[in-house]
């Protein structure tokens, strides 16, 4: 399989921030928060993904058509 470097370098500097924070996430969640304070401050707009819609079936049933008054089955 042919490798991505990108994704390779990413998942790198994922693993190099987790030693660092010696895999707890509370304390990788705090440095992501401190991060994000000092980005607002230096005037960068940050904004929340648009949330997300109820996920549906795969396959949708449809309703057989109402029967009008007088018809027969």
């Amino acid at each position: 399989m042919k490798t991505n470097e990108i994704l390779e370098d990413i998942y790198r500097v994922r693993a190099e921030h987790a030693r660092e924070c010696n895999y707890d996430v509370d304390v990788i969640f705090a440095e992501m928060r401190e991060e994000l304070k000092r980005l607002q401050a230096e005037g960068w707009q940050v904004v929340s993904p648009a949330p997300r819609e109820k996920e549906t079936a795969c396959a949708l049933r449809e309703e057989p058509p109402k029967k009008k008054q007088g018809q027969q089955p």
